[in-house]
């Protein structure tokens, strides 16, 4: 391991390297061999706090400009000595002409890929700027990382319709935050098409921008070969499916009441002489939401979020089930489709045991959901009369008829959405408490004692 000196490694590459990069600045300011490239390219520029306009603009297209340099560049000492220390570094000149990258993604790396890197830091859409080493040693630190480094660092962020809170970022554990966005993460969605705001007219015009994210960063093994396989790709990437976010959301939506949901994900590596980035669409945003997810007690809410983990319930659990249907309840237009979905979570939780007919199962849910949710019985019978209305509106609706709503107990009548709201609260609270008690349970597979519920010990 070479002794690093300033925070460099390798002092002979980073030396060859930048007086390389200052000759080649030189060859190109007085190069008058081809006139450069320009296309016009649309681009995104902040207006105001959430409001960014779409603009076209110039762009100068250095790569060809510089593809046409290199034989000029090839022919100098500095080139010859810069290409001498890159060989004689068994680390560097190992992975030259082959395929670097994780198993994920990778590309092959070329000793022009390194030349040229550095120099596209003094090249703007309209000017040369002179070499300055501040800038070079930045943008060096950058290539020496990645190619002494034994690992590649990736990067998700999905951004989160309706979600605010007043911090800038929520750390939720060493490899998840919810961040605010920066301008340039922004602008970066916006360019990939993705709708994270409400738009007018053309769709030159976005305002409202929802501007937090889910923020997901982990490593994986750098590979290096053209025979580099995969292996053990779970182990090193616990990350690589993408639940992580789904599971957080669900936490969010059971912590409180709200509207909140994924508008889809972008996918990044740090790897800087292959910048992949793709992105999977999400629900697009709902213009003018009413409703949105504001969490102000982000220390209750991590506390949540650490029992919630602790649960490691299986996709095919019941409890799994009941989450992951009340949390889909979130994304529905529909107050019926809502209720279904509500109901599906409650079947899932409270009848978990199963059930003979129709009958016995909708009086063995309101039972059930009486004696989880309240302690008195006056409270519980109340509970269990509104927890049979609903297993009734819940069969009218998917049976096609109109919903057949019942009294609330002050004798005024439920509108669907104040009904819909009463039974979301109670499966709220339920699955909340099912979560606290599979988080210590003993038993993963049986985490709910309904016999010991239902017929609590004598004192």
């Amino acid at each position: 391991m070479k002794k690093k000196v300033n925070n460099i490694q390798n002092i002979k590459l980073y030396e060859s390297l930048s007086a390389l990069t200052q000759k080649s600045l030189e060859i190109i300011t007085k190069s008058d061999e081809k006139v450069l490239n320009v296309m016009i390219e649309s681009t995104w520029v902040k207006h105001d706090n959430d409001t960014y306009i779409r603009q076209d603009g110039k762009r100068a297209l250095w790569s060809l400009f510089l593809e046409n340099l290199k034989d000029e560049i090839t022919r100098t000492e500095e080139f010859n000595s810069f290409s001498e220390v890159t060989n004689s570094d068994e680390i560097v000149s190992s992975q030259l002409n082959t395929l670097v990258g994780t198993y994920e993604a990778r590309s092959r790396l070329v000793l022009f890929d390194i030349v040229f890197k550095p120099i596209y830091s003094f090249l703007t859409d309209t000017e040369i700027i002179g070499f300055e080493s501040s800038i070079f040693k930045a943008e060096y630190l950058k290539i020496e990382k990645f190619l002494y480094s034994n690992e590649i660092e990736l990067e998700r962020l999905t951004p989160l319709c309706g979600f605010f809170t007043d911090a800038d970022k929520i750390f939720i554990d060493d490899n998840i935050s919810i961040v605010k966005m920066s301008d340039s993460e922004i602008i970066k969605l916006l360019k990939l098409g993705m709708k994270i705001g409400d738009s007018i007219g053309s769709g030159n015009f976005i305002h409202h921008i929802h501007q937090f994210a889910i923020k997901v960063t982990y490593k994986l093994p750098k590979l290096v070969g053209d025979n580099a396989m995969e292996e053990e790709s779970e182990k090193y990437n616990p990350y690589k499916r993408g639940d992580i976010e789904q599971t957080l959301l669900n936490a969010l939506r059971l912590f409180k009441d709200g509207i909140v949901y994924s508008l889809g994900t972008v996918y990044s590596n740090n790897n800087i002489f292959d910048i992949g980035i793709h992105s999977s669409p999400g629900i697009l945003s709902k213009p003018f939401m009413k409703n949105k997810f504001q969490l102000v007690d982000n220390d209750n809410f991590l506390e949540f979020w650490k029992t919630y983990r602790r649960t490691k319930i299986q996709d095919k659990h019941f409890l799994s089930v009941a989450i992951r249907r009340f949390s889909q309840s979130n994304e529905r237009e529909s107050i019926e489709d809502k209720i279904i979905d509500f109901m599906i979570s409650a079947e899932a939780l409270f009848l978990s045991s199963g059930g003979s007919f129709q009958g016995e199962l909708r009086y063995r849910l309101s039972h059930r959901a009486a004696m989880f949710i309240e302690d008195v019985a006056v409270k519980q019978r109340e509970v269990f009369n509104f927890m049979q209305k609903a297993y009734n509106v819940r069969s009218d609706i998917v049976h096609g008829r109109e919903p057949n709503l019942p009294k609330k107990e002050d004798g005024t009548p439920y509108s669907l959405r104040e009904f819909c709201k009463e039974i979301e609260n109670h499966l709220r609270f339920s699955l909340k408490k099912a979560i606290m008690i599979a988080a210590t349970t003993k038993n993963p597979k049986n985490i709910i004692d309904w016999n010991s519920i239902i017929f609590p010990k004598e004192d």
